[in-house]
């Protein structure tokens, strides 16, 4: 038991420290992340032995499940991860195109 609760101490310390070198506002989603990620893992060993303790290991169907929504969570990561990559590149392109107009303008008054 006292693995389960150092685990989760640690992870939480580990989502403090990353946050330190984001915005305030970020740090704080962060550690609240971090915070939340401890604790269910908290939960999940404690049900884990739970379920050793008592014998009820389990079943196949709640082990697909799991993975299922493993992977629900990683589409929408991946997803959302791509959006935000598209919308930097698209910043991108709009300031080079800005810039590339500044330049084309210049050269003429000149």
């Amino acid at each position: 038991m006292k693995k389960i609760g150092l685990t989760a101490v640690l992870l939480a310390s580990l989502g403090l420290l990353a946050a330190c070198e984001q915005e305030p506002e970020d740090k704080m989603e962060s550690a609240a992340e971090s915070m939340e990620e401890a604790a269910e893992d908290a939960g999940d060993a404690i049900e884990l032995k739970a379920r050793e303790v008592t014998g009820n290991e389990r079943t196949t169907g709640e082990k697909m499940e799991d993975g299922l929504n493993e992977a629900g969570e990683t589409i929408g990561e991946t997803y959302d991860d791509s959006a935000d990559y598209v919308k930097e590149k698209a910043g991108d392109a709009a300031d080079a195109t800005r810039e590339a107009a500044d330049s084309m303008e210049e050269s003429m008054n000149e």
